[in-house]
């Protein structure tokens, strides 16, 4: 292993990268769940059987790790809440206990990335994803089957090549929303904290909500509770692999995991992606972080030609996944890890969520609620000096909130047509939020932004990808924490800053800035305008009337510098449209 401060740069091409990925697929969970009664007899394709359950087949195309114990089956990373010690096999009576009491009894003693599957005495059965994160399963609506991987769902006989222009277009108009609707027609998701019972129809119900752990009034939050509960988080998720590879930009959250890696037993090192130009490149920061925890970091110069934004998507998916143009680093990372002989990839992302970086005036209106008047204004002084404005304007939106109704998650309607518009997609997040107080909802939609970039990347695909931050016992400590209370001082995540202090260099803790990758984007654009209007004006998402061809053109005359970020709606509408051809099985060219 490297030692700190030693250096090694990766630079391969993407083709070069590719080739090794192949091999690390076994890592991930591949699965399916049949109703025996509404399959055939016998396996098809690449799946075979690995288990039953009552009238429900466990079907594979790839090794599956997994326990049973009774009529349980429990997949994935577990921990007991108790101790945080991993939960490699339920015990007797813990099988008893989910099948008398289900998920009700699991989403209070368990926590991670896993999926369970259990057997009521009436014999239905039942399929619980984790709460928060989990291993993604998606379901076709008749309730016959439920599967992890798009290739799965097709080798089950499953139609999935018909495309749901209406969920297609919500997921554009109302952005980072992840609902169960997967914009595919007959196929939703089953949403972290949700339980599917398989048959006929498709029952779902919810399991876990973060409402359940809104503290009213909330309770102030110790910097030495915090930073335990992170390290305890952290150090749980360190003891599920042999070794780790820690995604380290140097910012703040990425920094704070570095911190409590380092306090574990864990074999680990860091590794911090580089572009060619400065706002790629944070390896100053990663630097201080990786030689305060003394700890190896590998650093990956990524390529200086612009990448191809018109590429064919390089894994199928159920959803559309992450920006196209990044997905470089995803072969990146994946190379360096398995060279490092890692079992996960650990990200800091989350931190923000987690740690709320709220900016609007719900943390002002929450003190004044809770907390009186001296602490509401000491939140609009924070509130100003966070987003660099006057204190008499936090409080001129705090008042606009405090008489309004809570506002509506934001809508994006750049280059839509109207064929296909909506309210807002179902979430049952949503259910009960107006009973929460306005920094709560805030809080809540933060998490919920978040929880697309998960799995959103193709990394994902063939290396687990750990965000110890979004564990669901921070997540709901989180949840009772003040808002006000995250950015006292006028900071943002200030409360995880002074937690984390001791554990940081101070080049890091003073950071208030982040990296960028506009210098990839910016030339990728710019060189294949052409390109990229015509794709979207002869594709599907044209076709189905769900774009304003129109606007684009007239968009993509003009080069990115004079679009301010319009360029980058026009790749998110490039990244849907290969997404959306991969599935119809329509082609797709590169360009330039």
């Amino acid at each position: 292993m490297l030692g700190a401060g030693r250096r090694l740069s990766v630079v391969r091409s993407a083709g070069e990268c590719a080739q090794f990925l192949t091999g690390l697929q076994a890592v991930t969970l591949r699965i399916a769940f049949e109703a025996r009664a509404a399959s055939h007899s016998e396996p098809r394709g690449s799946l075979r059987e690995v288990a039953r359950l009552a009238h429900v087949r466990l079907l594979s195309d790839a090794a599956v790790a997994f326990s049973k114990k009774g009529n349980t089956l429990l997949f994935g990373w577990a921990f007991r809440r108790s101790d945080n010690r991993a939960c490699d096999e339920l015990g007797d009576d813990e099988a008893r206990e989910i099948e008398a009491r289900g998920a009700e009894w699991a989403v209070k003693h368990l926590w991670g990335n896993y999926l369970l599957a259990w057997k009521e005495p009436a014999g239905d059965v039942h399929v619980l994803r984790s709460p928060v994160t989990g291993p993604a399963l998606f379901f076709a609506e008749d309730g016959a089957c439920a599967f992890s991987h798009l290739e799965i769902g097709k080798a089950m006989g499953l139609s999935l090549d018909r495309l749901d222009p209406a969920a297609i277009d919500a997921q554009l108009r109302f952005p980072i929303l992840r609902g169960p609707a997967t914009g595919i027609a007959m196929v939703r998701e089953l949403l972290a904290g949700e339980t599917l019972m398989m048959g006929s129809p498709a029952v779902v119900r919810q399991a876990w909500s973060p409402w359940s752990f809104t503290v009213r009034p909330p309770v102030e939050a110790s910097l030495d509770e915090l930073r335990r509960h992170v390290m305890s988080a952290v150090g749980a998720w360190s003891t599920r692999f042999e070794r780790v590879q820690l995604e380290l930009s140097g910012g703040l959250d990425s920094s704070i995991v570095a911190a409590s890696l380092a306090r574990t037993r864990a074999t680990w090192r860091a590794v911090t992606l580089v572009t060619r130009r400065p706002d790629g490149d944070e390896r100053r920061y990663a630097h201080a972080v990786a030689d305060h925890a003394d700890i190896a970091l590998l650093e990956i110069l990524l390529n200086a030609a612009p990448p191809d934004p018109l590429a064919a998507l390089g894994e199928p998916r159920v959803r559309p996944g992450g920006f196209g143009l990044i997905d470089e680093s995803d072969i990146r990372l994946c190379e360096a890890a398995e060279g490092y002989g890692a079992g996960a990839i650990f990200t800091g992302v989350g931190g923000d969520n987690l740690f709320g970086y709220i900016i609007s005036a719900a943390p002002v209106v929450d003190a004044l609620r809770f907390a009186g008047l001296g602490a509401a204004w000491r939140a609009a002084s924070d509130l100003g000096r966070l987003t660099n404005t006057h204190m008499l304007e936090a409080w001129r939106f705090a008042i606009r909130r405090l008489l309004k109704r809570p506002p509506p998650w934001p809508r994006d309607e750049r280059f839509l047509a109207s064929r296909h518009a909506s309210t807002v997609p179902e979430h049952p997040w949503f259910a009960d939020a107006s009973a929460a107080s306005d920094g709560q909802r805030a809080y809540v939609g933060m998490l919920m932004r978040i929880l697309p970039f998960l799995d959103g990347y193709d990394r994902a695909f063939h290396v687990p990808v750990i965000a110890p931050l979004l564990s669901q016992p921070l997540v709901e400590y989180g949840l009772g924490v003040p808002v006000w209370q995250w950015s006292a001082g006028g900071h943002d995540r200030s409360l995880a800053r002074k937690a984390f202090a001791g554990d940081l260099p101070a080049l890091v803790l003073q950071r208030r800035t982040k990296g960028g990758l506009e210098s990839l984007f910016v030339p990728a654009y710019d060189r294949n305008r052409a390109h990229l209007r015509d794709f979207l004006q002869e594709g599907l998402l044209a076709a189905l009337g769900i774009i304003d061809c129109d606007a684009i053109g007239a968009a993509t005359a003009r080069p990115a510098g004079a679009l301010d970020n319009d360029y980058v709606r026009i790749l998110q509408l490039v990244d849907m449209e290969r997404w959306a051809r991969s599935v119809a099985g329509a082609p797709t060219a590169g360009g330039q």
